[in-house]
C-alpha cells in the first residue's frame, strides 16, 4: 500500500489544531482579568476520559501526551460546562452558596469520570459493531446520565471492548465450511462483510458505499465462498461466490447471478454441504404450502441440483398444498418438456389437500390414492402422462379431477364411471371416445365414456340402447 505523505501530513495539522483550539478556547481567558472556562489539568482530563483519544496517559498528570483528540471530548466538554446552569437551578447566580453548589458539582462530574468513559467505551463498541438501537448521535444525548440509560440494558464484556480491529473481525464472521480450496463463511456485520469481500469482489454486500448487507442479513445469512488461490485477485480472475437464499440470489464475485446447476457439476465437494442449507430452507419456509415455478426460484435450483426425489425428501410432512408448474407449460407440449415421476414416498403427506402439478409430470404412483384428504387434483397439460392410476377413483374425498391437455392419457373405466356417477368433477379435453356401462352404488347404471379403447360400444347410442 502506498502512502499518502500530503493527506497524513493533513491529518497530523487536523489533530493538532483541534487540540490547540480547544486548549486556547477553554483554558485561555477571553478577556484580561478573567478567569479561563477551566484548567489545562481539567480539559486533559476530557480529552482522555474520550475512549476514542489517542496517546500516552500512563504517567502523571504533567506528562499526558494527547496525539489525537477523539470523537467524544466535545460532547464530554459541553457537559462540563452545563455544570453552571445545573447549580442555577439551587441556588442564584454568582452568590456564596452557588459557588459552593458548582464546586460540588464539578467534584462529582470528575469524581464519576470513569463511569462516563465506560458509558463511552460501551456507546461506541454498539455503534461500531451495529448492535444499538437508542439514539446513535452523541450530540442528541443530553447529559452522562441520559448516556448511561441509554447504554444500561445492553450487554458487553470488557473483552470485547478492547479487542483489536482483527479480533473483532475474527469474531464478527462464522467459518462453516472448509477443504483445501474453498473457505466458506457467514459475516455477523458490515464490518466484517467489508474485509472479507471487499477489493476481490463487486458484491454489494463489500461495498464500503451504499452498503446492503443489513439488507440482506435480516433475512437470513450471507454465505461468502471464498476460492483460496484467488484471494487478492480482480473479481473478474476469481472464482469466490456468495449465496443468499432467501432472496434467491446467488452471485459470482463480479456480482452477477449464475446457473446452480453447472456450477456444482464444476465443484461437486460443495454439494453435500448445501444440501443441507438447501433443505432446512424449504423445511423453514414451506411448512404447509408448496409452490414451484421451474426453474426459476429457489427450490427450483434445489432440483437442479439434487433431482427430484432428494425435493421431495426435503419436504416437510406436513404439507396441504403441493403446486409444481413449469414457468411456460401451457406453451410446452414437445418432447423436451422436463419431466419427472411422482415418487412413492407421497404417502406421507398424510395431510395433503390439493396437488397441482403442470408441465413437468410422467407418472402418478398407485400410492397416491391412499392419501384420504385429498380433495383437489389438477395435473393439465403433462405431454409425458399417458397413465393415472385407477386408485385416485377411492379417494374418499376426491372432488375435481383436472386432466385437461393430456391427449395422450389413457382414462381408467372406474374414474370416468364415478365422474358419470356425479360424484367426481372431470375437467378434460378428450376426443378419442369409447363407451360403456357403469354402475353407481345405488343400483343405477349410466353410461360412462372414457379414453382407453377398450370400451363395448363404438357410439353413444349404441350404449344407451343397452340400458333399455
Amino acid at each position: 500500500m502506498a502512502f499518502n505523505f500530503r493527506e497524513i501530513l493533513t491529518n497530523l495539522i487536523i489533530e493538532d489544531s483541534r487540540y490547540d483550539i480547544l486548549m486556547k478556547k477553554y483554558t485561555e481567558p477571553k478577556k484580561k482579568g478573567k478567569k479561563a472556562a477551566m484548567d489545562k489539568d481539567h480539559l486533559i482530563d476530557l480529552m482522555t476520559a474520550d475512549p476514542t483519544t489517542k496517546g500516552d496517559f500512563e504517567g502523571d498528570r504533567d506528562t499526558r501526551d494527547v496525539t489525537k483528540v477523539g470523537a467524544y471530548t466535545n460532547w464530554l466538554v459541553k457537559q462540563w460546562m452545563g455544570l453552571p446552569q445545573e447549580a442555577d437551578k439551587e441556588y442564584a447566580y454568582g452568590s456564596p452558596d452557588w459557588g459552593v453548589a458548582l464546586e460540588r458539582l464539578q467534584n462529582l462530574f470528575m469524581e464519576d469520570l470513569y463511569k462516563t468513559t465506560e458509558d463511552l467505551e460501551k456507546f461506541h463498541h454498539l455503534k461500531k459493531t451495529k448492535k444499538y438501537k437508542g439514539q446513535k448521535d452523541i450530540g442528541q444525548i443530553k447529559s452522562v446520565a441520559d448516556l448511561y440509560d441509554n447504554v444500561k440494558d445492553y450487554k458487553v464484556s470488557k473483552d470485547e471492548l478492547t479487542k483489536t480491529k482483527a479480533e473483532r473481525l475474527r469474531d464478527d464472521v462464522e467459518k462453516v465450511y472448509e477443504d483445501d480450496k474453498w473457505r466458506i463463511l457467514i459475516p455477523k456485520s458490515k464490518e466484517a462483510s467489508c474485509h472479507y469481500g471487499g477489493g476481490d469482489t463487486r458484491w454489494c454486500t463489500a461495498s464500503k458505499s451504499s452498503n446492503y448487507y443489513d439488507h440482506y442479513s435480516k433475512q437470513g445469512p450471507l454465505y461468502m465462498m471464498m476460492y483460496k488461490e484467488d484471494a487478492g485477485k480482480s473479481p473478474s480472475e476469481n472464482r469466490s461466490h456468495q449465496f443468499h437464499f432467501e432472496s434467491n440470489s446467488f452471485y459470482n464475485a463480479e456480482d452477477r447471478g449464475i446457473d446452480l446447476g453447472p456450477f456444482f457439476a464444476t465443484y461437486p465437494e460443495l454439494k453435500p454441504f448445501f444440501k443441507d442449507k438447501f433443505s432446512s430452507y424449504l423445511k423453514k419456509d414451506f411448512g404447509k404450502q408448496v409452490q414451484l415455478r421451474y426453474p426459476n426460484d429457489t427450490m427450483s435450483k434445489y432440483i437442479a441440483i439434487y433431482g427430484f426425489d432428494e425435493f421431495f425428501e426435503a419436504l416437510p410432512d406436513t404439507l396441504e398444498r403441493l403446486d409444481i408448474e413449469i414457468s411456460n407449460s401451457r406453451n410446452r407440449t414437445d418432447d423436451n418438456t422436463p419431466a419427472f415421476r411422482l415418487p412413492d414416498d407421497i404417502v406421507r403427506f398424510k395431510q395433503l389437500e390439493m396437488l397441482h402439478i403442470e408441465g413437468m409430470l410422467s407418472e402418478l404412483p398407485d400410492e397416491l390414492g391412499q392419501l384420504e384428504n385429498l380433495q383437489f387434483i389438477s395435473i393439465p397439460n403433462n405431454p409425458n402422462l399417458v397413465h393415472i392410476p385407477e386408485s385416485l377413483a377411492d379417494l374418499p374425498s376426491l372432488e375435481v379431477l383436472n386432466i385437461k391437455n393430456n391427449n395422450k392419457m389413457v382414462i381408467p373405466h372406474k374414474i370416468m364411471e364415478r365422474a358419470a356417477c356425479g360424484d367426481l368433477v372431470l375437467i378434460k379435453t378428450q376426443t378419442d371416445q369409447s363407451f360403456g356401462i357403469g354402475e353407481c352404488g345405488d343400483g343405477k347404471k349410466v353410461v360412462v365414456n372414457y379414453v382407453d379403447n377398450q370400451g363395448d360400444y363404438k357410439t353413444a347410442e349404441e350404449a344407451e340402447d343397452s340400458l333399455k
